[in-house]
């Protein structure tokens, strides 16, 4: 009988006891969502020893851990799959243990810290506190990736540290005195995303074709807009691109425009006014 169900159902450290207690060689395939995204990530084990994990480009001890703290997703334990090399050299026992503990800690994390959709930006008013303050590297790669414009979901995934380890250093910035939550208007969010998907592709000329494509649905740049009008507007600019880059590579821009439309409206708001 394979092994497979739903984390929601069978948990991860029930998992990694059975495939030990089974001694079995392959991965765990893991399908879920977080934050709203998909995700998929991978645990490898030989002969029932967990030896790496897979997830977006995180260090394969620290996808493990973010693994762990998946409430929700299927998985299935697949034979035959290329192993990587062993990279966690940590017990089962002691994996599960440190697993265990990060969700604990992630739960208190969650009540203290910002929401991931939240934007930050640098404090504009000087502290003398930052002058005693030393960081350390990561706590550096998380700060220059806080413009104003990045939410803390995306400089956790931009900055390759994992929501856990970003959320830990935000907190710390924060408590420091060098950043602070911004207020970003959607309209304004998604005129500057929407531009840097563009811009991107086409160049810099496409910021006036995009431009051009707020003001047919009767919104200036910038200004709030609705996701119905996104919609067409996304649209219309696939149609005003087509000539220059051709249909197939027109749309697949505009799938990425869409898509963050989506993240930045939410995803339940924005199905719930234009559909899947």
């Amino acid at each position: 009988m394979p092994l497979e169900g739903d984390l929601s159902e069978f948990s991860l450290p029930d998992i990694i006891q059975l495939v030990d207690l089974s001694k079995q060689t392959g991965a765990v395939h893991i399908a879920g969502s977080m934050a709203g995204k998909a995700i998929e990530g991978w645990i490898y084990f030989r002969n029932g020893e967990l030896i790496s994990a897979r997830f977006g480009r995180l260090p394969a001890e620290e996808a493990l851990h973010a693994l762990f703290t998946l409430p929700a997703g299927h998985f299935v334990f697949e034979e035959g799959v290329d192993l990587p090399p062993r990279e966690i050299k940590a017990s089962n026992e002691k994996l599960i243990i440190e697993g265990i503990r990060r969700v604990d800690e992630w739960e208190q994390l969650k009540e203290k810290a910002p929401a991931l959709d939240v934007v930050l930006g640098l404090v504009s008013i000087p502290d003398e506190r930052r002058k005693e303050i030393s960081l350390e590297p990561e706590e550096w790669r998380v700060l220059t990736l806080i413009d104003g414009r990045n939410t803390i979901g995306e400089i956790a995934e931009r900055s390759g540290l994992g929501e856990f380890r970003t959320t830990q250093i935000v907190l710390h910035l924060l408590e420091t005195g060098l950043v602070e939550e911004k207020e970003v208007f959607v309209g304004q969010q998604l005129f500057e995303e929407l531009g840097r998907i563009a811009v991107e592709t086409l160049g810099h000329s496409a910021t006036v074709l995009l431009e051009d494509a707020f003001r047919r649905q009767g919104v200036e740049p910038g200004e709030e807009a609705t996701p119905q009008q996104v919609q067409l507007l996304c649209q219309g600019f696939e149609r005003s691109i087509s000539l220059l880059v051709g249909p197939s590579r027109a749309r697949r821009l505009v799938d990425d425009m869409r898509t963050r439309a989506q993240q930045i409206f939410g995803v339940g708001v924005w199905e719930s006014a234009v559909g899947k």
